[in-house]
């Protein structure tokens, strides 16, 4: 019985905490690249200049929604339903009488109806990307882009680089087996291996998809409410924030703005 009434009062306690927060009102970063707008009514509007929050890009992104509050988080649209925002694949070609390898890489933006079905396609150049034969080191990578890397203190190791629009380039074969090729880019949000079924192909195609949902891209996305002043927006892969450290960038941390409660 006691057991019984200690889960009863952690709950009530934690439904207390989270009501007890009223977070209505405008948060931005510091520049403020990111604008989230907390109504009364439990909407909420988020605007963001030059970074997709899902994406990770230099996008522009804005969207409105229903917001709600649990223990001590905040959650955008609750009721939509998670999904998968990038996927990739590698397909494999045969071209006869070809003696070059061909690689080519396509970052294909797909946008989905609320039913699931696909409305629209726009296929693009991977903006910076990087690959590998058999085994992932530094010292093999070459990187395709459409301009060359800065460099600069901070740039760090730039491997060698194909300058180029297309998004099929040519390539001279290795003189060992094909059994894998490692490629790694932003619109991949890392690097992936990926298996070679035919050492002798002679054309790669990869493929990367963006995925983009009408019905709303903000799904079930968790804000830690530190106080009524500010919200950590960078949850991990382990449930837990990115809080106030000198790496972390501003969009990490949103602060109610004066005149927005």
């Amino acid at each position: 019985m006691r057991y019984r009434i200690f889960i009863i009062v952690i709950f009530i306690t934690s439904l207390s905490y989270g009501q007890g927060k009223n977070i209505v009102g405008i948060y931005g970063d510091l520049n403020p690249v990111v604008r989230v707008v907390f109504n009364s009514d439990s909407t909420f509007e988020y605007a963001s200049k030059g970074e997709h929050p899902i994406f990770f890009r230099w996008e522009d992104f804005s969207e409105k929604g229903r917001w709600a509050v649990s223990g001590d988080t905040v959650i955008l649209n609750p009721g939509l339903a998670k999904k998968i925002f990038v996927e990739s694949e590698l397909k494999e070609e045969v071209n006869p009488g070809d003696t070059s390898l061909l690689l080519t890489f396509n970052h294909i933006k797909r946008y989905f109806d609320a039913s699931g079905n696909v409305v629209k396609e726009d296929t693009i150049q991977v903006d910076r990307l990087d690959y590998c034969f058999n085994e992932w080191k530094m010292k093999k990578q070459t990187r395709v882009a459409p301009n060359r890397t800065t460099r600069c203190t901070f740039a760090g190791y730039i491997p060698k680089e194909i300058i180029t629009t297309d998004r099929t380039i040519s390539v001279k074969r290795p003189s060992e087996r094909l059994s894998t090729i490692f490629i790694g880019c932003y619109e991949l949000q890392g690097s992936k291996e990926f298996v070679i079924k035919d050492p002798y192909t002679n054309h790669l195609v990869f493929n990367v998809y963006s995925n983009y949902y009408l019905e709303g891209e903000l799904r079930q996305v968790r804000f830690l409410i530190k106080n009524e002043k500010v919200l950590y927006t960078k949850q991990k892969k382990n449930g837990e924030f990115e809080k106030d450290n000198i790496w972390t960038g501003t969009a990490a941390k949103l602060i109610r703005q004066k005149g927005g409660s």
